[in-house]
């Protein structure tokens, strides 16, 4: 019985003549001296994308929302029972203990300025 596969001659695979990449010294020496002359190497990538300086804006009030409230030794939690369902917010002390259920129209409040009661 013949088989069209023909057998394997040489692990290693066909040769090449495509040179194989090494790296030395010169080419790493030039690489990293035209990345020290450059005065901000990383703003290319930083300002390629980010959030918009609204989201920014918002989430600078949100951490200020949650500073306000851990000094007066409190913090929110959420809690999703299903998918799509609103969530629960909870008031908690500084020890954890759940305090009291907020509506959200009281954790907007909250977040707005109103003061705890």
């Amino acid at each position: 019985m013949s088989s069209p596969i023909m057998p394997i001659e040489d692990l290693l695979g066909p040769t090449t003549d495509t040179p194989i990449a090494d790296s030395n010294t010169e080419d790493i020496a030039t690489f990293v001296s035209e990345m020290a002359t450059d005065p901000n190497p990383l703003m290319l990538a930083a300002s390629r994308g980010g959030p918009p300086q609204d989201l920014l804006e918002q989430i600078a009030a949100a951490a200020c929302f949650e500073e306000r409230l851990r000094e007066g030794g409190h913090h929110l939690r959420f809690h999703t029972e299903a998918h799509g369902a609103a969530p629960r917010i909870e008031l908690h002390d500084r020890d954890g203990n759940a305090v009291r259920t907020l509506s959200t129209a009281e954790a907007l409040e909250l977040a707005a300025g109103v003061p705890l009661e």
